[in-house]
Order: structure tokens, then sequence, then C-alpha cells
């Protein structure tokens, strides 16, 4: 206790009752959180097991384990640590059946889901619009982490929203037939237990007396009411968090849980730490400046005895590659180690003229949020097997792998079995069963089916006694698997061969730690994300979006992109709220550095395959001029006076967008304006595409091109 500063003492010694902690970048929160099961372990003599302690990511939930239980002296404790998502799996792998639906199940990853979303679009009976894969998981998404279904009873807003509610219905009719679950479930299925199942919620409380949450800005509707109904009527929940870092919106994340905690939870106490231990003066209060320009905030202002410092670096580039060449520069020039080193930026698009710059100069680069080593073709195709053999209805891993390697099921066939399944209102592989007697295929067909049916079954059977590692070489061995990856591709097919060899040695590596079920490997392997593999002490360069930056920290950063349309993104620009956010996440980008921090820009910029005058960010002019190098300061304000509008565009006025002006967006096509807003650059146009969706831009920035009227 001696070694925390006063504030967090005071923290640590709420014992009972509700308690937000509001925790400023580097302020030692994980610290808090860490002592406080140690506290409640040694000082309140609570048993470990009594303790819930909710984060959200894997990274973070083995940092604090391995802390506390060195904390600990170093022995193993029974305290629940992980993220809502795993905890979440835990609930379902026990209660599942309380729902009407079998404990054993599949969960199917981003991936799986735009497979399933692409075949269910293409399938769209006639008289709805196509829409976007991606639209509408994100509507379907967003829907299901409020905690909300479609009003089917009310008129839709648009012929989307009808697409939208058509595709809801049958994307969730497959994955229950499929026995199969997303990630939103994970979330979902247990707030739902907890909401409906008064005995569940009750059992649960009974195990935790203590629930501490990680990052409860981050929350969405289901984390918050898994969180609240645990805590229970006593209230003895502790929530660490700052508001200034939530920057999670687009994916369901709801900041008014912690903004209203107080609200939720009466009685509770507040506690502010606001020393930081991370970065430099300068960096600080430069952060500082930004993010209190927000409206949506609890209120605290950081501070640090790192005084002075290197002040905020500042350059004006004439466009991406004088970018991308600059830092490369100055990372030689400064001699930076590449290890503390980071690039960030707000779209993963902004990384390509980077990565060509540090190719040339034959620097070490790792970039996180590149395919993942699980999401790579070959481990996908492995592991859909693995997904049929635990769980036979599993009807979108079947739909994968059946003709891989090429066994003669081709796409008519495919789409005749699948025909056969739905009549039957059966899985595939049953439908793949009734062949054998169906003279409509051809008898060597069948025979191929059948083949392929036996060795699945025997399999099956397999799993319960053999190692994961067994099941894998089986199921190599049993498709020629290795050999087929020497076919299909002469150029790449070593690499494709180490990534197996490498899948195969991960299995072996399960086994030995865990001896855990198949099925529990594959749930595990779902719960992974993109920054589980970074590795601290690499010696390379990290890129990485500001988004996945959140929670690390780097001696040296560099900030890119620092530009109108960037950062802010472009897509934020016509709501205030969304503005807020794009200065959350750029203060959460700068809070990353510890020792120096530079800011790039260009003055054009290559986008949407055609160059872009481009315009500093509103959120370098909201840094004061003393904390920022002075030359290029000045550079800065000479810039903002001779850089044309964005788009390259004179200021736009209404009547270049009145009413049926076609027009043609670079990403979405073309429209037509439906009506506009505002004036100038504030200039807003609603704009109805080819495809039926439609689409609200700030015409100024948006990639907007006018036809005719």
């Amino acid at each position: 206790m001696s070694s925390l500063n006063e504030v967090q003492r005071d923290a640590l010694a709420w014992n009972k009752g509700p308690a937000l902690v509001l925790a400023g970048a580097g302020s030692g929160k994980t610290r808090v959180i860490v002592e406080r099961i140690v506290n409640l372990i040694e000082e309140h003599r609570v048993e470990p097991r009594r303790i819930l302690a909710l984060t959200f990511t894997n990274r973070a939930a083995k940092e604090m384990k391995e802390r506390v239980e060195s904390r600990l002296s170093g022995q193993s404790i029974a305290t629940w640590l992980g993220t809502f998502h795993s905890f979440g799996l835990y609930i379902l792998r026990r209660e599942m059946e309380r729902l009407g639906r079998p404990k054993a199940f599949t969960i199917v990853d981003d991936t799986d889901q735009l497979s399933l979303l692409k075949r269910l679009i293409k399938e769209m009976p006639a008289g709805f619009v196509k829409v976007s894969p991606r639209d509408a998981l994100s509507w379907i998404s967003n829907m299901k982490s409020e905690l909300e279904m479609p009003d089917f009873d009310a008129p839709a807003d648009d012929q989307e929203e009808m697409a939208f509610r058509e595709l809801w219905t049958k994307y969730h009719t497959i994955l229950e037939q499929s026995s199969a679950v997303d990630f939103d479930d994970l979330l979902v299925l247990p707030a739902k237990l907890f909401l409906e199942h008064p005995e569940v919620v009750e059992k649960y409380r009974g195990w935790y007396e203590y629930v501490l949450v990680d990052e409860y800005q981050d929350t969405n509707r289901a984390q918050y009411i898994i969180a609240r109904e645990l805590s229970g009527e006593d209230g003895n929940i502790f929530v660490v968090g700052d508001e200034d870092q939530s920057i999670y919106s687009w994916r369901g994340a709801d900041i008014r849980n912690i903004l209203d905690f107080e609200r939720d939870f009466p009685g509770a106490h507040i506690f502010r730490l606001e020393q930081n231990y991370r970065s430099t003066e300068s960096i600080l209060n430069a952060a500082n400046a930004v993010v209190a320009n927000n409206v949506e905030r609890l209120g605290k202002t950081l501070w640090t005895d790192n005084k002075g410092g290197e002040k905020v670096g500042f350059y004006l580039a004439e466009n991406g590659d004088d970018e991308a060449q600059y830092i490369v520069d100055s990372i030689r020039k400064q001699n930076y180690s590449l290890k503390d080193t980071a690039i960030l930026y707000r779209t993963n698009g902004q990384s390509r003229t980077i990565e060509e710059a540090f190719m040339r100069a034959g620097l070490h680069y790792s970039v996180v949020g590149g395919i993942r080593f699980y999401s790579r073709k070959e481990v996908k195709d492995v592991l859909c097997y693995l997904r049929l053999l635990v769980n036979p209805a599993d009807d979108e891993a079947l739909r994968r792998i059946i003709n891989v390697p090429a066994r003669g099921i081709g796409g008519v066939t495919l789409s005749k079995l699948s025909d056969s399944a739905q009549a039957m209102q059966k899985p595939l592989l049953d439908a793949l069963r009734e062949t054998e007697d169906d003279p409509s295929y051809g008898p060597k067909l069948r025979k191929t089916i059948s083949e392929f049916v036996e060795w699945i079954d025997e399999l099956h059977w397999d799993v319960e006694s053999c190692s994961v590692e067994e099941i894998v070489e089986k199921v190599l061995e049993g498709t020629n698997f290795r050999e087929y990856l020497e076919k299909s591709d002469e150029k790449d097919f070593r690499t494709r061969l180490e990534v197996i060899d490498e899948f195969v040695s991960s299995c072996a590596n399960y086994d030995e730690k865990k001896e855990g079920s198949l099925s529990e490997f594959l749930q595990e392997l779902s719960l992974m994300s993109d920054t589980d593999g970074l590795e601290p002490d690499s010696p390379s360069v990290t890129f990485m979006t500001c988004h996945s930056a959140k929670g690390l920290e780097f001696q040296h950063v560099f900030l890119i992109g620092f530009e109108e349309g960037l950062m802010p993104h472009a897509i934020s620009m016509d709501e205030d709220s969304a503005v807020e956010e794009e200065r959350r996440l750029c203060y959460v980008a700068m809070t990353r550095a510890c020792k120096t921090l530079m800011l790039t820009a260009a003055e054009s910029r290559m986008l949407y395959g055609e160059w872009k005058q481009r315009e500093i960010s509103r959120f370098f002019h909201e840094i004061p001029s003393d904390i920022v190098q002075s030359d290029t300061r000045r550079q800065a304000k000479a810039a903002r006076k001779t850089v044309p509008m964005p788009s390259g565009k004179s200021e736009a006025n209404e009547g270049e967008y009145a009413l049926g002006t076609r027009v043609r967006h670079a990403k979405f096509g073309r429209g037509v304006v439906m009506y506009t807003s505002g004036s100038g650059k504030k200039l807003k146009a609603r704009i109805r595409f080819e495809t039926g969706m439609s689409r609200q831009f700030m015409v100024q920035m948006a990639p907007i091109e006018i036809l005719e009227k």
C-alpha cells in the first residue's frame, strides 16, 4: 500500500458497495485492479473463488492474472479473471439448455458470418434490394448488443431496413439449426439468461461476492446487464474506466454506462486517478488540451511528475510518400529502438505507403490487424473439418470443406443437397446420407459422398478418445491435405505447409498445457484477438490502428494522417457525438506515447484512386502553440492558409445538390440526392444509391462527383 498514491489507496480501502474509479490514461488502472484483488484476499480474507474480474482482451486478462499471482508469491488462484466473452462462454457451456438449445455448439467468427450473409443476400427473394454483407452484419450486431429485436409489426424506414429484417430472420434461423452462436451471442444469451431466469442469476450471485470490471466505458448494453445482475442488490461492484477513452460506439459500446454510473448504482463513490505515470508533461498537456473540447465528460485533468520532455512534433508532408519517407528518416536519425516505436493510423489502408517505405529502407516492422494466423485459408479449412466433427449440424463448416480438397462435389451438387436438407428440415450432413439410394445422383458421385460421410462418422467417434493433435493429423492424412497444398499453389505452397505445421504444433501445445476437449479448443481459438500475438520484445516497429493501440504504450509514437477526413474521419463529421468520439480516439492515440510524439499530415494524398488536397486536422489547432515544436508550428499555420479544401472543390452550395441531382460516390457508386441540410462547409446530402442503400455525407469531405441534374 505504501507504494500507491493517496487516491489509489483510498480506492482500495473501499470494501463494500459500488465504486467507480475514473482512471486516466497511464494512471495505473491495471495496478488498482490487481491490488484490489490482492487486498480482498489478504486483508479482508475473501476466498479467491468469490471474486470475478472482467476485462476486454485476452492480453489484459493474462497480464492481470500474472501480476496477481506474482503479488501472492506465485501461487495459483481460483479467482475468475478473464474477458466478458470468455465468461459468457463459461455460462453458456453450463446453462445453454435453459434457452432450449444444446450445450454442444460452435462459435462462428467474423469471416464465417460474412460468408453466410453473402450467401443469404445472393439467395434473397425478388423485391428486396441488395445490401452490403458488412452493412447487414453491422446492423444485426448493433441491434443485438442493445438486446433488441426488429419490430416486425412496425413499417420499415426504407427498403434497406426491409432487407436487413429479412436477413436477421434467416441468419438466426441458420445459426440455431446449426447449433452455432456468434460473438454477440456470447454476451447477449448470458444477459438474456440472467434477465429471464432468476434462479440462474441467483446461483452465480452466490458464487461471486465481488465483481470487478475493467474498461467500463467500453461496455455495451448486454455487458452492463451482466455486470449489474451479478452485483445484485448489495451493488458490490468495483469498476474502472475512463470516459475520455470510450472509442467503440461502432461496435455497441455505450458511454452512458460510465456517465450514469452514480444513477444506476445509488450510493456509489467516485475516485479520480489523475496522476499519469507514462507520458512526459508535453505529451500529456497536448492530449489534455484536445480532449477538453468534449462535452460528454465526467471531468478530470491528468498531471505528471515527469516534467518537460520534448515538445510534440509536427511535419507537413507534400504527399503520402513524403510522409512515409520522413518517418523512416526520423527513426534512423534519432536512432529509435524499433521495438519501442509505433506508427498509428486511423484506417488500415493508410499503412500501405509506410510499409513500402520500410521495405525499401530494410527496416523491420510488424502489422497488427492484418490476416491473423487462424484466419488464413488453409487453417480455416482444417478448423472447419474440426468444427464439423464436434458439431455435425454445422452446415457452414460443411459448405466450406465439402470440396476441399476437390472430391467432385461441385456447386450444382451442393445446391441440390441444400434444397434437400431444407425440405427435410435437417442438417446438410443428413442430406448427404440420403444420397446413397437416390438415383438422381450418379453412381460415382454417390460413392464419393458415401465415402466422405463414412470417414466423417469414423472421425466423429475418435474425437472423445484422441488428443486435438491426433485428430488434426487424422484430418490431414485422410484428406491428403499436405499434398493438396503442394499442388494447389506452386509459388506459395512451402509457406502454406509451414503454416499447417505451425498449426499442428499449436494443437500439441494445447494438449500439453490443458488437455481440454476439441470443442473447448475450438471455442478458445474463437476468442483470440488481433493483439494477442503481439510480441513486445520483437525487434520491429509496430504498425496498428488507433483503435488497436488502446491499452498499449510505446516510447516513440508517430500519429500519421493528422488531417480532416482521417482524424476525425469523414464518416463522423455529420454528428457532434461522433466527432467527440473521434476526439477521444485522438486522445487515446496521443497518450500511447511515453517520450516522443510526432504528428504528421500531407498537403495531398491518394484517396479512392484520386489525388486529393488535404486540410490539417481541427484537433491539431486545439493544441496550445507552446507545446508544439515552434518551427513546425509556424509551418502548420501557413499550411492552414494555403491548403485548399480537402475535396479540391470550391465551397459547395445547396443548388449544386438539389433534389434529384445524380451523383457518383467513389465507394458506393451512382445515386440520387434525396435532400440536403446545412450550407457551405457544413452542407450535408442524403443520397440513395442504385443498390437501394441511402447514406448521408458531408459534401465537402466525401468523394462525390456530380453527374447531372
